[in-house]
């Protein structure tokens, strides 16, 4: 409610403070676990701009503000110095006449959040054009980054559907950590269903000239930046997990609303093959906000055969249980056949061995049968998560 519905926040929390007759069951506020949680979900920073800009200050106890606001001028300091880094990157790539698209992170956080404290981020995701991929390793080398998890000669033979990029960082220190894609699908889990669908020229081709990092950059267009982000956001290493993912695509559609093409957001979805994550993602959004999706765009999406995993993971995210994996039902439902979901099954616990490899960051090493026990162990630590 503090991170979309404003107007209705000082209600809210005088009535939680106050205990008027009409809440006496509502108990006193744990306001400790109120930030610890806003943390843990991404959103404290949003949360702490929401409460200053409506003058809600008075009615959160001090300490619980003084922690968001520490998340707010970390996650400041913290992108003012990724933004210094980026760009002598971006720089570097466009005196080379190698175009990127920058996803995510930081581009979210200039162009649609319009405030760089607001959204945090661990690393930056760009895009490039796979032939341009072994000019970018070689400038991305000048400046003293080094690819971590794999190299360039290695990871082009990445069959399409599973990682699809090289993680780069500074040889000195510095706060950016660089993605480096060549494609915007990027799991580990088999995303064969839809990754060779997604028509890569189209989105270079619509993708949007802006400034990022005080450099001109090219950015996804909003419709498929709708479309990305919901992919993202329901990768089995994601399911909605955390309320940022709401709030990426909830300020993206806020924020070009009045320019979205929403028959092209259709069209696209289908297209790639995407629509049943699009029509989850928007559905999930809506839930849990009040922003207005056209009723007709999101029940076009929807799919005809929704399996019974599919309404447990959406029954799942309306509940405020957002539990890492369960997308992994969206995955299966996906392929239809018998035979098709008992190979996708497999593939997921069997991965390729150079997608096994760069996992787990052991790029000079020689492939051992043992990464699938540990896979196999990563999976089953995951599937606890739906018990408890």
């Amino acid at each position: 409610m503090l991170l979309f519905q404003p107007q209705q926040a000082r209600s809210f929390l005088f009535h939680q403070q106050a205990g008027t007759a009409s809440l006496e069951s509502v108990a006193v506020p744990d306001w400790h676990r109120f930030s610890e949680t806003a943390q843990r979900e991404g959103v404290s920073a949003i949360l702490f701009h929401n409460i200053t800009n409506h003058h809600l200050k008075d009615l959160i106890p001090q300490d619980c503000c003084r922690k968001l606001s520490n998340q707010y001028n970390a996650n400041l300091r913290r992108n003012l110095l990724i933004i210094g880094a980026l760009r002598e990157v971006l720089a570097a790539l466009q005196e080379a006449g190698i175009p990127c698209i920058v996803l995510k992170g930081i581009a979210l956080a200039e162009c649609v959040y319009k405030n760089i404290a607001l959204r945090g981020m661990n690393d930056v995701d760009i895009l490039v054009r796979k032939v341009d991929l072994l000019n970018t390793d070689n400038h991305l080398s000048s400046l003293g980054y080094t690819s971590r998890d794999s190299s360039v000669t290695k990871v082009i033979h990445n069959p399409a559907g599973y990682l699809s990029s090289l993680e780069y960082r500074s040889n000195d220190p510095s706060p950016l950590n660089l993605h480096v894609h060549w494609h915007p699908v990027n799991t580990s889990v088999p995303g064969t269903m839809f990754a060779e669908k997604i028509d890569i020229c189209r989105l270079w081709k619509n993708a949007t000239m802006t400034n990022v990092a005080d450099s001109q950059a090219l950015m996804l267009s909003p419709e498929h930046l709708i479309i990305y982000l919901c992919e993202h956001a329901m990768r089995v290493g994601h399911s909605f997990d955390r309320m940022i993912l709401v709030c990426d695509i909830f300020y993206t559609i806020k924020t070009f609303k009045n320019i979205i093409d929403w028959d092209f957001i259709i069209e696209e979805s289908r297209q790639f093959n995407l629509s049943r994550f699009v029509y989850y993602g928007l559905s999930i959004v809506r839930h849990h906000t009040s922003l207005d999706i056209p009723n007709d765009s999101i029940s076009k999406m929807r799919p005809l055969d929704i399996s019974r995993g599919e309404r447990y993971f959406l029954k799942l995210q309306f509940q405020n249980q957002r539990i890492r994996g369960t997308s992994y039902f969206i995955y299966l439902a996906m392929n239809k056949r018998i035979l098709e979901k008992i190979r996708f099954i497999t593939r997921t616990f069997f991965p390729p061995a150079q997608i096994l490899l760069q996992r787990q960051y052991r790029k000079d090493s020689v492939f051992s049968k043992s990464l699938y026990l540990l896979r196999i162990m990563e999976i089953l630590a995951h599937l606890k998560n739906f018990y408890k």
